[in-house]
């Protein structure tokens, strides 16, 4: 497989937005409602993952496993 070639792409739809979204930032535009709108996404998605998978602790006890090897 060539370097350019592979078997996950982002769709192009989501392409778009990506860089859309990354051009706003470069200017320092911002936009609260579409913020808000994300902020939301994500917590329904984090919702969905404790539902399914339960509470992760893993990042305290991996934070403690750096500190203690330090």
């Amino acid at each position: 497989m060539t370097p350019t070639a592979t078997g996950a792409s982002i769709p192009e739809d989501i392409k778009s937005q990506l860089q859309e979204t990354l051009d706003d930032l470069v200017r320092g535009i911002r936009h609260p409602d579409k913020m808000k709108a994300a902020c939301e996404r994500m917590d329904r998605m984090r919702e969905e993952n404790r539902k399914l998978f339960g509470e992760q602790d893993i990042a305290v006890k991996l934070i403690r496993e750096t500190r203690d090897q330090a």
